[in-house]
C-alpha cells in the first residue's frame, strides 16, 4: 500500500511538472482569454490580458511575475495593443487553426488585431524567461516581441537597425502615467556617434554621452544600493547596428540577490528608470540652456542645448498646488494625443503662460496673463507652476535700455527708407499703367485692375527660376525671354522676363497688364501677377506644362498625341476664348497675334490663348481701326490690315482660320515653297476645296481618328475665316454655332486672300460672290513688323 502511494505521488509530481513546462507554450488552435495566463517556463515572466486603473480598456501585455512595483501588471514590460486597447474583458489571443494567423479577437469580431500574418501549421507560440514571446514553425522564428518593443528595454533586447530589413528597435514613452498609447519621448540606438539619444517629438532633448572605460558619461553605471553593474553590448556589421545591455552581478550576492529583475523603462516624462530602482537619465530637468553638467551625475547631464525664449531666464517647473490670481485667463487644449512634456513644452515657448495641468486623457490646461500671482493651497489640484522671472541687474537695464534706443532709432530709419522706395514703386507702377492711348478704357474698367494685379518680390522670382537658370528657359519673344519657376509651395510659374533693350517689349508688357488683369475664362492664360524692381519688370503666368501648340503640331514625333478628337476640342476652345474676348469680356479686345505658338497647353491639353502683348481695346462704337503700324506674324495677318492698316474683330477671325487648316493639315502656313505651286497653305486648302479634295488636306496621324463630315465642316469653317473681304467673314459667335450645330446652313466660300501663283487660282468658288484680288505692292501704305 506503501509503494502504491509512493508511485502515484510521483505520477502527480510528473504529471504536474509537465503541465508546468507546458504552460509557456501556446499551440495553433488554442487561446488565452483575460482570466489564463501564458508563463515562462521559471515563472519570471507572464503573459495575458489585464485593466489600468479603473478603466474599462483592456491589454495585453508581458509583466515580471514577481515585481511588486517595477514591471508588473500595472506597467507590463510589453503590451501588444497599446494604442489599439479592447472595451471590457473580450479579448482572446490566439493562432488561427485554419490560416496560422497570431491574432487578438475582440468583441468587433470585424477588426481583429492582426500581431503576425501569414499561413501557416504546426506553429506554437512561446513565452520565455527572458521576457521575449516567440511564434515559430518548426524551428524558424517568424515573430517575437523583442522586435516590437514598446517603453521597455529589457537584457537582451536591441535598440539600433537591421540593415537588411530596414527595421528599427527604439522605445516609445507611454502619453501619460496610466494611459499606455504612444507618447512623445523615444529612446533610440545613434548607430554613427555611438550613443543612446532621446528624443521629444523627433527634437534630441538628451544624449547618454560617450561609451569610456566600458560606461557611458551620463549613465548611471551601477544600481546605488546593490552592487550590480551593466555591461554594454555594441554591435556593428553589415547586417546590423544595436546597443544592448546584460547584468554583471557581485559573485559574493546570494542566490536571491541574483534573481535580480531588470527593465529600464522610458517613462510619459522622458526619464529612464531600471524597474522601481534610481533614475537612470533625468531628462525631465532638461531645458534645453544647460549642457555642461559632467560626473557626478547631476539633474542636467546629458540635457542638449537648443534656443530659448527670451522670457526664460534658467527657470524650472515646480509642481505647487494652489490657484493663480490677478486677470488669470484659460486655455484649454483638449487634444487627447497632448502628453505631459508636450504641455510643458507649450506653456514654456508661451512668455505669457505662467503653468500649466495635464492629464493624459484630457490634453492641457494654461494659465495665462501678465504679473500673475500664485497663491499656495492645499485645498486645490497640482499646477506646474513658472516661477516670476529673476530681476535683471542695473547695468542690464541699462544695456538693454540704450539698444532699445539704438533700436529705435534703426528701426525709424529703415521705415523712411521702406517708405520712400515704396512711393518710387507705386508712382513707377502707376507710370507703367498708364498710356496714351487708354485712358478711357482704364476709366471705364476702375482701379479694379489695379488692385486684381498682384506684385510678386524679386527675391522670389529669382529663387523660383533658380536665379533665371538657363535650363529654367522656356523661349524668347520680343519682350524678352521666358523662364519656368516653380514656388516654396509647389506652384509652378511662367515668368515673362522684360529685355532691357526691348523698347517694342515695353509696350507688350503695358499692354498686357492693363488687358488681362480682369479677363478670366478657362482658355485664356492667367496672369498671376508682376514683378517690378529697379529695372526689372516682369509678368507672372501660370505654368502650362504641354507647351505651345506648335511644339505639338508641327512635330513628327509628338503630333500623333493630337487625335482628331483632341484637335477639334483645341479648335472650339479657341474659339471659345476668342467669342469671349470679343463680345463676353468687360472690354471687346482683339489680339492681332493669334498663331499655334500662342495657344498653350495645360496638363489636360485644353488651349489657353496666351501673349496679349500686341491686344487692342477695341471701342463699342468702332467698326475698324486704322494703324500705321502693323505688327504680327507673316501668314496669320488679315489682307486689309497688312496693306491698309486696318484691324477689327474679323481680323482675329482671319487669323483663326489659318490657325484651323494648320490643325487640320498639321503644316505650317508658309511651308509651301514650290514655284508653280500654292503660294501658302491657304491657297493649297482652297485648291483642294475647288477640286472636292478636301480630305487630301487631312494630317495623315488623325486618318484612323478622324471623324469626316466635323472635319469637312472645320475645313468649310476655316475658308470662310480666311475670306479676302473682311465682311464675308462671319463672327466669332456664329463661328462657335456652326462648328457644333451639324444641321446649320454655312454660306459656300469664296476665294480667299493672297492667293495667287500656281494652280490656286485656276477653279472658282462655287459661291456668286465675288472674290476679292487684292495685290500686294498696297503693303507700302504702313510700317509692317513681323513677329
Amino acid at each position: 500500500m506503501v509503494v502504491f502511494s509512493r508511485k502515484l505521488l510521483w505520477l502527480i509530481i510528473c504529471a504536474e511538472l509537465l503541465v508546468a513546462a507546458q504552460q509557456h507554450i501556446l499551440k495553433q488552435g488554442d487561446f488565452i482569454n483575460s482570466s489564463t495566463t501564458l508563463v515562462s517556463p521559471n515563472q519570471l515572466f507572464a503573459l495575458g490580458f489585464f485593466h489600468l486603473a479603473d478603466s474599462n480598456l483592456s491589454y495585453l501585455g508581458i509583466w515580471y511575475t514577481n515585481s511588486s512595483e517595477g514591471l508588473n501588471v500595472n506597467h507590463p514590460a510589453w503590451i501588444a495593443n497599446r494604442d489599439t486597447p479592447i472595451y471590457n474583458s473580450s479579448g482572446v489571443l490566439t493562432i488561427d487553426s485554419t490560416t496560422g494567423n497570431l491574432i487578438i479577437s475582440h468583441s468587433d469580431a470585424n477588426n481583429p488585431i492582426v500581431l503576425y500574418s501569414g499561413r501557416g501549421l504546426n506553429r506554437r507560440l512561446l513565452l520565455w524567461d527572458n521576457g521575449n514571446l516567440v511564434l515559430k514553425e518548426g524551428n524558424t522564428t517568424l515573430w517575437q516581441s523583442f522586435d516590437h518593443p514598446t517603453d521597455a528595454l529589457l537584457p537582451g533586447m536591441k535598440l539600433g537597425i537591421n540593415h537588411n530589413t530596414n527595421w528599427t528597435w527604439s522605445l516609445t514613452s507611454w502619453i501619460g502615467a496610466d494611459n499606455p498609447a504612444s507618447g512623445a519621448f523615444t529612446l533610440e540606438w545613434d548607430h554613427t556617434e555611438k550613443m543612446l539619444v532621446i528624443k521629444f517629438r523627433g527634437k534630441t532633448y538628451w544624449t547618454s554621452g560617450k561609451l569610456i572605460n566600458k560606461n557611458f558619461e551620463y549613465i548611471r553605471p551601477k544600481v546605488e544600493f546593490i552592487n550590480l553593474n551593466y555591461n554594454f553590448k555594441i554591435i556593428s556589421n553589415e547586417d546590423e547596428e544595436y546597443f544592448a545591455y546584460i547584468l554583471m552581478v557581485d559573485p559574493v550576492l546570494t542566490p536571491e540577490s541574483r534573481r535580480y529583475l531588470s527593465g529600464w523603462r522610458l517613462d510619459y516624462q522622458g526619464n529612464i528608470f531600471d524597474e522601481d530602482r534610481p533614475q537612470i537619465a533625468g531628462v525631465d530637468n532638461c531645458y534645453g540652456y544647460n549642457t555642461r553638467s559632467k560626473p557626478p551625475h547631476t539633474f542636467y547631464a546629458g540635457c542638449k542645448l537648443w534656443e530659448q525664449p527670451t522670457c526664460r531666464d534658467h527657470l524650472q517647473y515646480e509642481i505647487q498646488t494652489g490657484y493663480f490670481e490677478n486677470n488669470v485667463s484659460y486655455l484649454n487644449d483638449s487634444n487627447t494625443s497632448l502628453g505631459y512634456t508636450d504641455c510643458k513644452v507649450k506653456c514654456w515657448e508661451d512668455c505669457n503662460c505662467y503653468g500649466f495641468m495635464n492629464n493624459g486623457d484630457t490634453g492641457c490646461i494654461f494659465y495665462r496673463g501678465s504679473n500673475l500671482k500664485f497663491h499656495s493651497s492645499g485645498n486645490y489640484p497640482k499646477i506646474y507652476v513658472l516661477p516670476p522671472a529673476k530681476r535683471k541687474k542695473l547695468i542690464t537695464m541699462i544695456v538693454i535700455v540704450i539698444v532699445s534706443l539704438f533700436l529705435g532709432l534703426l528701426s525709424s530709419l529703415l521705415y523712411y527708407q521702406r517708405r520712400k522706395n515704396k512711393q518710387a514703386k507705386k508712382t513707377e507702377i502707376q507710370e507703367l499703367l498708364t498710356l496714351k492711348g487708354y485712358s478711357d478704357s482704364i476709366n471705364t474698367m476702375g482701379d479694379d485692375c489695379r488692385n486684381d494685379l498682384k506684385f510678386f518680390s524679386f527675391t522670389s522670382i529669382v529663387a523660383a527660376t533658380r536665379n533665371f537658370s538657363s535650363d529654367n528657359k522656356l523661349g524668347e519673344g520680343g519682350f524678352g525671354p521666358v523662364y519656368k519657376g516653380e514656388f516654396l509651395d509647389g506652384q509652378e510659374i511662367a515668368v515673362k522676363r522684360l529685355s532691357r533693350k526691348s523698347t517694342q517689349g515695353l509696350t507688350e508688357l503695358k499692354t498686357e497688364l492693363i488687358l488681362i488683369a480682369k479677363l478670366q475664362h478657362t482658355n485664356l492664360v492667367r496672369l498671376l501677377g508682376c514683378c517690378i524692381h529697379r529695372q526689372e519688370k516682369m509678368l507672372i503666368y501660370e505654368y502650362m506644362p504641354n507647351k505651345s501648340l506648335d511644339s505639338f503640331l508641327f512635330n513628327e514625333s509628338k503630333r500623333e498625341q493630337l487625335t482628331w478628337e483632341r484637335r477639334f476640342s483645341i479648335i472650339e476652345g479657341i474659339a471659345q476664348g476668342l467669342l469671349y474676348l470679343h463680345k463676353y469680356s468687360r472690354l471687346i479686345i482683339i489680339h492681332r497675334d493669334l498663331k499655334a505658338a500662342n495657344i498653350l497647353l495645360d496638363q489636360h491639353m485644353n488651349p489657353k490663348i496666351s501673349d496679349f502683348g500686341l491686344a487692342r481695346i477695341f471701342k463699342l462704337n468702332a467698326a475698324e481701326i486704322n494703324t500705321s503700324r502693323v505688327v504680327g506674324t507673316h501668314g496669320y495677318m488679315a489682307p486689309e490690315y497688312v496693306m491698309e492698316g486696318i484691324y477689327s474683330m474679323k481680323s482675329d477671325v482671319y487669323s483663326f482660320g489659318v490657325l484651323i487648316l494648320e490643325i487640320l493639315s498639321g503644316r505650317k502656313i508658309n511651308s509651301f515653297n514650290h514655284v508653280d505651286g500654292p503660294l501658302n497653305l491657304v491657297a493649297f486648302a482652297w485648291e483642294l476645296w475647288n477640286r472636292d479634295a478636301a480630305f487630301e488636306l487631312m494630317d495623315p496621324s488623325i486618318s484612323n481618328s478622324c471623324i469626316k463630315h466635323q472635319f469637312l465642316r472645320c475645313v468649310h469653317l476655316g475658308l470662310l475665316c480666311v475670306e479676302g473681304n473682311a465682311v464675308d467673314r462671319p463672327t466669332m459667335i456664329n463661328l462657335v454655332s456652326m462648328l457644333r450645330n451639324d444641321t446649320a446652313v454655312i454660306p459656300l466660300p469664296t476665294r480667299p486672300a493672297f492667293c495667287t501663283g500656281g494652280k490656286a487660282h485656276e477653279k472658282q468658288s462655287h459661291d456668286t460672290r465675288p472674290s476679292i484680288n487684292i495685290s500686294l505692292n498696297r503693303l507700302s501704305i504702313s510700317t509692317m513688323e513681323a513677329r
